[in-house]
């Protein structure tokens, strides 16, 4: 009896299977002109907001998925605007970071077939704080600070749909109410 042995594929066109791996890593990003980067007038007193949520979330996005601090995600997104050709202006860094406290961010969703079944847990982190800082520098016992994180995920897809951030004595039950107010009426 003979044992099994893997397939072995062999290249036989080195310069597709080149140019393949060189497109595995390509860049594209893509900025539409239509999309809102200054908010319309709200017709409130006192001064707007130079920016929209989107040219925010936008910023935001780059830095986390570079990995980059803000004032060079801010020096990042004025090189990418300058070589696509549009000639907006992109929020500084003291901007990013005010915003992003208080920026909804809109979660994307694929959708299920049926109704959604929505699980909620929790986790909790714990955050470096100043008490952390001086429990490690003096020693004994400092003020700790931890975070619980509420999640409401879809079972069938498997896809993050709500995100709630409480201290670490709110239990689920309580949060449940906020969680499903960010699904949409018509997605659930």
């Amino acid at each position: 009896m003979s044992s099994w042995a893997p397939t072995k594929y062999k290249t036989r066109n080195w310069p597709s299977y080149n140019t393949a791996l060189k497109q595995r890593g390509s860049l594209s990003i893509w900025f539409d002109p239509e999309m809102g980067w200054t908010p319309p007038p709200t017709g409130k007193r006192g001064r707007q907001q130079q920016f929209s949520d989107a040219a925010i979330q936008t910023c935001l996005t780059l830095k986390v998925l570079f990995g980059m601090p803000l004032r060079q995600t801010t020096g990042f997104v004025e090189s990418l605007l300058r070589l696509v050709g549009l000639n907006w202006a992109v929020p500084d860094f003291s901007t990013l970071c005010r915003r992003q406290k208080t920026l909804n961010v809109i979660l994307p969703f694929r959708g299920g077939t049926g109704p959604l079944n929505l699980l909620i847990d929790s986790t909790g982190i714990k955050s470096e704080g100043e008490g952390e800082w001086n429990a490690r520098k003096h020693g004994g016992s400092k003020r700790r600070i931890w975070r619980k994180i509420h999640i409401g995920i879809d079972e069938e897809t498997m896809e993050v749909r709500a995100v709630e951030i409480t201290t670490s004595n709110v239990g689920d039950a309580p949060m449940l109410p906020e969680l499903l107010e960010q699904i949409p009426p018509n997605q659930a």
